[in-house]
């Protein structure tokens, strides 16, 4: 289970099978019948059994990336270990794994497993050999950590001519985690590495690149240079979807499959059609556009090692950078020595949540804020916007956009934080600038590896996060691709579901008919045609109740 690149990937429901954990986990360098990869992977049908009848080989699968970095709990790893003895060693009869054991030894981790799995299957090729030889763990002593990037090593001596010192050996499995970092040290952390372009593969990216904290911690530079997507290190990796902005998205839930949280009633007409809830209607939290990752400590880790962002080779690489850097060695004080790689990651991923809980994203001080908190009045058209939006008799926003069981409430996120598929045209111009091609379809939650059999794939596919509609006047280009660049054509393409005739149907961006959806089976017509077709006064009045929600040290930036 070497090198796999579905670190953090949500585990699957309770029900998922040793079998299936180790096809999502392990079967991407080994494949379902176990098969390696001439000198890259071993052949599980061959080596297994060697592996795991020594101690240091038993802790060498545990440890590789695939194992180590994998969302399972040490009772579903162990499991899965001993489902691959059974199916691939079952002759040569080792022991099995226990729980225990999976925990003395998944939580230091290997920078070069590959150079590890060749010193043991030299101990095999010699069979008289000492295995305490083996240089074993993080203990990489100047050689490179990763197939290409260098081991960190300190600056060498200005006066003196000698070699750099290799980084000291992380602290054993057996000695106590240091103390965790104060709550001030998180904030302290977490802004650092939000803004540290050094943490991303050519040393130009940070957090705030595609987040900006200028612009609603969106990424404006989507709109002209990348047609509605981010760039990425390299600076020619373009994503096919929207960095959303990140303000308030820390009141985000955990990913659930079976939320039954009731937000607001279904509107009139929806009631009256009488529309019969689908499962994937009870999806919600999470994060990413597909919420394939359950909480924001696990959500913040990923874009360091997306090919397509920061570009990191491994989690690995990225505790490797921050504890060689001064600046964060500062941060974690006397105990910045000696840091076992589980803390390091444990900490920047804690403190990066933390960042993101912070006032610096969540002010709530909008018009909107001040309005129910009693410190403002809002205008006729504002207030006329805010009646339309939260009243279910004439529009359906607040289906979706509506966490609270009331409406007119202090602190609503303005999403449901579930999932729809509302018809969001392809993006063609977007996906000619990236390598997947304009046929590209994107599935949007179909691709959540969390999901499963429970839910068909028509009902899921197509469907993306709700985002929140705090600071949304700001924050553009919009939806999952972004497909629009203005506030006004969101609010007209909505519009059109429930116009009648040629009304409404022409993309006022292109001129044109509203563009193919990504995916016009499963779209949630039902809903999106439970209001009335609004007028250009009542559109503008819903408008003026959006900009509404933008944080007073945005509102400079209104139109």
């Amino acid at each position: 289970m070497a090198s796999l690149c579905l670190f953090f990937a949500p585990a699957m429901a309770g029900a998922a099978t040793p079998q299936f954990n180790y096809l999502l986990h392990c079967g991407g360098c080994h494949i379902e019948d176990g098969s390696g990869m001439a000198n890259v992977v071993p052949d599980l049908n061959e080596d297994l059994g060697y592996f795991a009848n020594f101690p240091e080989g038993r802790a060498y699968l545990v440890r590789v990336p695939g194992a180590s970095h994998s969302p399972l709990s040490d009772a579903d790893l162990a499991e899965v270990m001993n489902w691959m003895l059974r199916t691939f060693a079952a002759a040569d009869a080792p022991e099995p794994y226990s729980e225990a054991e999976v925990t003395a030894h998944r939580h230091v981790r290997m920078n070069d497993a590959q150079a590890v799995r060749r010193q043991l299957l030299d101990l095999k090729a010699r069979p008289d050999a000492e295995t305490s030889s083996v240089s074993y763990g993080n203990e990489s002593h100047g050689k490179a950590s990763h197939d290409n990037m260098p081991m960190p090593q300190a600056a060498a001596d200005p006066v003196s001519s000698a070699a750099p010192q290799p980084r000291p050996l992380p602290m054993p499995v057996s000695m106590p985690m240091p103390m965790p970092l104060s709550d001030a040290q998180q904030l302290a952390l977490g802004e650092a590495l939000f803004f540290d372009t050094s943490l991303s593969r050519f040393g130009n990216q940070a957090c705030a690149s595609c987040h900006d904290p200028g612009r609603a911690f969106a990424d404006p530079r989507s709109l002209t240079s990348s047609a509605g997507g981010s760039i990425g290190s390299d600076g020619t990796s373009i994503g096919h979807r929207n960095a959303p902005a990140l303000t308030y998205i820390a009141t985000t839930p955990a990913f659930s499959l079976h939320d039954t949280t009731q937000t607001v009633q279904p509107t009139r007409r929806q009631a009256n059609a009488a529309i019969v809830a689908s499962p994937a209607d009870r999806i919600r939290g999470g994060f990413f556009w597909d919420g394939r990752e359950p909480t924001l400590a696990q959500q913040v880790l990923t874009p360091f090692i997306n090919p397509g962002e920061m570009g990191l080779q491994d989690l690995s690489e990225l505790a490797a950078r921050v504890s060689d850097t001064a600046r964060y060695q500062d941060i974690f004080g006397k105990q910045a020595t000696h840091l076992p790689e589980p803390y390091v990651l444990g900490s920047i991923a804690d403190s990066l949540a933390a960042y993101l809980r912070s006032d610096t994203f969540n002010t709530y001080d909008s018009r909107y804020d001040r309005f129910v908190r009693g410190e403002l009045t809002p205008t006729t058209q504002e207030a006329v916007g805010m009646g339309l939006f939260f009243s279910p008799g004439f529009t359906n926003c607040a289906s979706c956009h509506q966490a609270t069981p009331t409406g007119y409430a202090p602190g609503e996120p303005f999403t449901n934080h579930r999932y729809e598929n509302i018809g969001t045209p392809v993006n063609r111009a977007l996906l000619a600038n990236t390598d997947l091609g304009e046929q590209f379809r994107d599935a949007g939650l179909g691709h959540n590896p969390a999901l499963t059999e429970a839910f068909e794939p028509a009902d899921v596919n197509g469907r993306f996060k709700v985002p929140s509609l705090r600071n949304v006047a700001v924050s553009g280009p919009y939806m999952h691709n972004g497909a629009f660049a203005d506030l006004d054509t969101v609010m007209r393409f909505y519009n059109h579901y429930n116009e009648s005739g040629s009304s409404g149907q022409i993309n006022p961006e292109t001129g044109q008919p509203w563009a193919a959806s990504n995916h016009p089976d499963g779209v949630a017509t039902d809903k999106l045609s439970g209001g009335f077709p609004l007028s250009d006064r009542q559109l503008a009045a819903l408008t003026a109740f959006l900009r509404m929600l933008t944080d007073q040290r945005y509102e400079h930036l209104l139109p």
